[in-house]
């Protein structure tokens, strides 16, 4: 099937042929027959990929930002592949289609055959969650339908006007400015409408606005609202500029509300809102994406299509042609003309290319090597794994499986890969080994697969996500002769091997302050069920490690010394060891973003060892540290993992035991709150079953 994208580092666009995805839980496979291009918005992001490097960063001071405090954390290198890897990676476009279901989905309420407006990319064939799956009524056409999002959109912003609001300003009359118009006419209000295009002003009186064309706005909107001002305003403009917002105070009414559901600049001028206590919104685009709720995307856009059906809006005006999904180069070719709001994307759904697997024909030789495949193809795969894999001299990498075909179309292409498919029976075929490097929830299921496959697996961390999942899994390991490995990389650095060495069997103190970082509050990180907790699944590296550097003693309890569970996910815990032995892992959020990731220090008789972001070494030695091996053990993982697969090492119960101990122990953690302590060995062994 074809999928638009576009190239961040370059600007080009085009549509490519991918395999088609596979379906998943609670997803509906939809086959699109038309997409909307929104001029403005769309725009930006293609003006963005086409400008240079400096533009790039004049256009993201955010960014700019974050990029130097990871220089200063990561080093310039690591940051460089970083950003390299990320617009390398060709974006998909869209956000609005209409499509028919392509299968009977009836846990949903959908037959095949419905019509429904999805978010999906401008791509012939998607799979969508049934939450943003909206059924069309039957007398709004296809052309109408395509406006859902920018419905949707307007709806949101048009939630949050004030109960008793007669008189809205709307400032910015591009696409969401005129559809957002024309709802809050048909629902009865006086709008006064403003935009730099006087043409774009006409168009709304056309409709029954009252336009401002004048340059002091302010004076019109207070003389057409008896001088009180308008109760609410809506910014519907796309402008880095913050004179917008700012400049709407003056025709804003005292105690009233300005709504942005634009782009606009929103550097505030304190006087002019403190003066009129006036309200500022910032409308979160069409609304939860996750559910059908009150406040949701699928009730905004169900609304927008009532107001078509009804007859009470029109808005098919406000497409400005038509263009084939053939016509790749000139998608994104627009005219130079005021009015040119929208263009609409046909696709022909009885001629899509259905294909699930791209193979090349180029013949290797295999005999002396470890063939693998890997499952996922997403930032970490592509950045590190799949380069570190290429480098192991013992092991092809033969094929990729994802299940959706943009990601392993790319990455084949990227590294030279014989197979990509989004088919899982034929992945599993001619390899022996796996690499899994898919999102956490799913790693139960893929193991079990691998397993009974018979392949050798490697698995990202964490291993599994739940107790339950940990004791299939378990028993799984156990009933067949395989390697197995979880990808905690930092246990076998160079630097490991070394320390283990210095402690040989003493009391040992270690002291790790982990620079976590402050994610966004919807970041998948965040997300328990999904992933199992940030605890689970970034802590759980500096468990393992703490488990092999005092591997010569057992652990026997942890305690929780500080918790913050609610919000980041974070905190610090203290793991005790039989021999007097402990390990503290202070794992936080609110560190400087420019110290340092990651700080170990180890303590063993009189001697200091010090681990600076695996990066600087250093001790209270005599001698200098410069002759270890910088790295966090990612190629030293892969090579130990396919070492043991050719010389069938295969994985010992006891090697099952310390995998499982280790990710129990991360699990745990990650449920503790503060004060909590966990005679850790004694429940693994009772809730495990481990003799």
């Amino acid at each position: 099937m074809k999928i638009l994208t576009q190239n961040l580092k370059n600007g080009k666009t085009d549509f490519l042929e991918v395999p088609s995805p596979t379906k998943k839980t609670n997803k509906i496979r939809v086959v699109n027959n038309c997409s909307l291009i929104s001029t403005g918005t769309e725009s930006i992001i293609v003006n963005f990929g086409k400008s240079g490097w400096l533009n790039k960063a004049l256009q993201q001071p955010d960014r700019v930002k974050d990029v130097i405090n990871k220089i200063k954390s990561s080093g310039i290198s690591d940051t460089y592949k970083a950003i390299k890897n990320k617009l390398d990676l060709p974006m998909p476009m869209g956000y609005a289609a209409v499509g028919e279901i392509s299968e009977e989905n009836t846990k949903h309420g959908f037959s095949k055959g419905d019509r429904v407006f999805t978010n999906s990319f401008h791509q012939e064939e998607a799979l969508i969650d049934h939450n943003m799956c909206v059924p069309i009524p039957d007398n709004v056409n296809d052309r109408s339908a395509s406006f859902g999002a920018i419905g949707g959109i307007a709806m949101q912003s048009i939630k949050c006007i004030p109960n008793g609001s007669a008189n809205i300003a709307i400032i910015g009359l591009g696409l969401l400015g005129q559809v957002t118009f024309r709802i809050l006419n048909a629902l009865g209000y006086n709008c006064i409408v403003h935009d730099i295009d006087d043409q774009k002003v006409q168009l709304a009186v056309d409709h029954g606005a009252i336009g401002v064309q004048e340059k002091d706005i302010s004076e019109f909107i207070l003389n057409n609202t008896l001088g009180i001002g308008a109760d609410c305003t809506i910014i519907a403009a796309s402008s880095t500029s913050h004179e917008i917002i700012n400049k709407a105070t003056e025709y804003t009414r005292r105690k009233g509300k300005i709504i942005s559901s634009g782009l606009v600049g929103l550097n505030l001028i304190r006087e002019k809102f403190f003066k009129k206590q006036i309200e500022l919104v910032v409308s979160n685009s069409s609304g939860n994406k996750t559910h059908k709720n009150e406040g949701s995307s699928y009730e905004n856009i169900s609304y927008f299509f009532q107001l078509i059906s009804s007859r009470k809006i029109k808005v098919e005006d406000l497409i400005s042609d038509e263009k084939s999904i053939n016509h790749a180069s000139q998608i994104y070719a627009f005219p130079k003309k005021s009015l040119f709001f929208s263009r609409l994307i046909r696709y022909d759904k009885d001629n899509i290319k259905h294909f699930q697997t791209i193979s090349k024909s180029k013949k290797i030789d295999k005999s002396d090597k470890t063939i693998a495949g890997l499952i996922g193809a997403g930032n970490y795969a592509q950045s590190t794994l799949i380069p570190i894999i290429k480098k192991c001299k013992n092991v092809h990498l033969e094929k990729l499986y994802a299940r959706e075909g943009l990601s392993i179309l790319l990455a084949k292409k990227r590294f030279s890969i014989n197979s990509a498919t989004t088919s899982d029976n034929d992945f599993y075929k001619e390899i022996d080994s796996v690499f899994i490097t898919t999102p956490h929830e799913s790693h139960h299921s893929l193991i079990i697969k691998s397993i009974d496959f018979s392949k050798s697996t490697w698995v990202e961390k964490p291993l599994v996500i739940t107790i339950k999942e940990l004791i299939d899994i378990r028993e799984k390991m156990l009933s067949k002769s395989l390697v197995y490995a979880v990808g905690y990389n930092r246990s076998l650095a160079p630097w490991t091997s070394y320390i283990k060495k210095k402690i040989n069997f003493q009391k040992t103190k270690i002291i790790m302050k982990i620079n976590a970082g402050k994610l966004p509050l919807d970041h998948w990180l965040l997300n328990k069920e999904k992933c199992g907790g940030r605890i689970l699944g970034e802590l759980c590296h500096f468990i393992d490690l703490s488990l092999t550097l005092l591997n010569h003693t057992k652990l026997i309890s942890v305690k929780c010394v500080r918790r913050d569970k609610h919000l980041q996910d974070t905190g610090k815990f203290v793991m005790f060891f039989d021999d007097g032995s402990s390990s503290e892992i202070d794992y936080r959020y609110d560190l400087p973003p420019n110290q340092p990731k990651e700080r170990i220090n180890v303590y063993v008789s009189e001697k200091k060892y010090y681990n600076n972001n695996w990066k600087k070494f250093s001790s209270n030695e005599s001698f200098n540290f410069s002759f270890i091996t910088k790295g966090k053990g990612q190629q030293e993982a892969v090579n130990s993992f396919i070492d043991n697969i050719k010389n069938k090492k295969f994985s010992s119960k006891n090697e099952i035991n310390d995998m499982c101990f280790s990710t129990y122990t991360s699990i745990k953690l990650q449920e503790m709150n503060e004060g909590d302590h966990i005679e850790i060995q004694e429940e693994f062994e009772k809730e495990i079953s481990v003799p």
